[in-house]
């Protein structure tokens, strides 16, 4: 493990649950050197479902906020000052405006607001673009984990994109391309789809940004020509219960499949024979880079890093954001065409190595070296747990 005066990264996000950012966190928590750093997590709410997946190195703090509340930060500073923090990474723009006030409370750390893209559509609220001006004169970093992302914060905070690095997404390849050969058939089997059935997925939490009743209307369209095409919805959310009706009033219930979260996706994946990102906004999506490990034909809507990913016919397809029947249309191509269909999975599952997750984990680490100042004295034990103060 990491000597008592090596530098500690603190990790802030709202709680460990659920999302690609959380779920991404875990990851490189789980795959950093533990003789390098010191890392630890506060969440600003409860603690979250993942938290247990976390090591038994990483230090974890809840502080179960619920709903608004004006002193959060100080709690926050409080804790990087018992944990002598070094880097202090705020991992979404909801956790700006405390990760701000805590480090300018708690001086003698580098500050990093991180972007991983936006919960919903638009641009960042104004509070937000706001506490990124403020921190930008008050040397913080800035981190996001796609082109796009790094481009969209320049334009709406005015930050200089020298300030802005890119530590992009990745994937642990392998475990997408060493799924059980017989996965395919229990799938289909579970979800009562038969085998010669055109399975068409999406993976991803259910809320607005992501589109998922946009990819519905598209199989409702694609259904005209190719009766025998079915949707697989992994994951869950608060649009669960109106996508579940708009499958019902589209006549589709029985072709629509939700299956909430899943830790099988890998299995998921391979019951499926194409993949779908409907987002109308995205960072760098790995749910597109697990479909392409996978060897599945991808069509992605031309929102984030989706175009410099997926390259237009070549590993699959590009459509306008909100637009089912260019979607429709891209399936239907997809069902129909099978030579087409095996050239774009041959070449998504080729391009997929060049996002391999240990690159990811080498580029965090390299950063964080690059800012960290280790302190001066040993920190006291943070903690292995999420210990949850009462709700402020």
């Amino acid at each position: 493990m990491a000597s008592g005066d090596s530098p500690r990264i603190v990790h802030v996000i709202h709680s460990l649950e659920g999302g690609g950012t959380e779920r991404t966190l875990v990851s490189l928590l789980q795959a950093f050197d533990p003789l390098r750093f010191r890392h630890a997590v506060v969440t600003l709410r409860r603690a979250g479902s993942l938290a247990k997946e976390l090591p038994d190195h990483v230090a974890c703090r809840a502080l179960g906020v619920r709903g608004a509340s004006r002193r959060i930060w100080l709690d926050l500073a409080l804790v990087l000052r018992e944990w002598r923090a070094t880097v202090v990474h705020a991992r979404n723009p909801g956790c700006w405006f405390d990760a701000t006030m805590a480090s300018l409370a708690a001086p003698g750390l580098q500050l990093v607001l991180g972007f991983h893209g936006l919960e919903t559509t638009g641009a960042l609220k104004r509070r937000q673009r706001w506490v990124a001006r403020l921190a930008r004169f008050s040397g913080a970093r800035f981190s996001s984990v796609s082109e796009c992302g790094r481009h969209q914060l320049h334009a709406w905070t005015g930050v200089p994109p020298e300030r802005i690095d890119v530590l992009r997404n990745g994937i642990d390849v392998d475990r997408y391309r060493d799924s059980d050969s017989n996965a395919r058939r229990r799938i289909r089997e579970s979800l009562h789809v038969d085998a010669d059935a055109f399975v068409v997925g999406t993976v991803g939490s259910l809320t607005p940004v992501k589109c998922q009743e946009v990819l519905i209307r598209a199989c409702v369209g694609a259904r005209q020509k190719h009766p025998n095409l079915h949707l697989l919805v992994v994951g869950d959310g608060p649009l669960r219960p109106s996508l579940e009706r708009e499958a019902l009033k589209a006549g589709v219930v029985d072709r629509v499949h939700f299956t909430g979260w899943r830790e099988d996706v890998p299995a998921l994946l391979s019951g499926m024979d194409a993949y779908v990102c409907s987002s109308a906004s995205e960072g760098m999506c790995n749910a597109v880079l697990e479909a392409m490990a996978s060897g599945l034909p991808i069509i992605a809507t031309k929102v984030g890093d989706n175009p410099l990913i997926v390259r237009n016919e070549i590993e699959g397809r590009i459509v306008p954001p909100n637009d089912p029947d260019a979607m429709a249309n891209a399936l239907s191509q997809l069902v129909s065409r099978i030579e087409l269909r095996n050239q774009y999975a041959a070449a998504a599952k080729a391009r997929a190595d060049n996002y391999h997750f240990g690159q990811t984990v080498e580029a965090y680490e390299a950063y964080y070296e690059a800012h960290a100042r280790a302190p001066g004295a040993a920190a006291g034990d943070a903690g292995r747990n999420c210990p949850s103060p009462q709700p402020t």
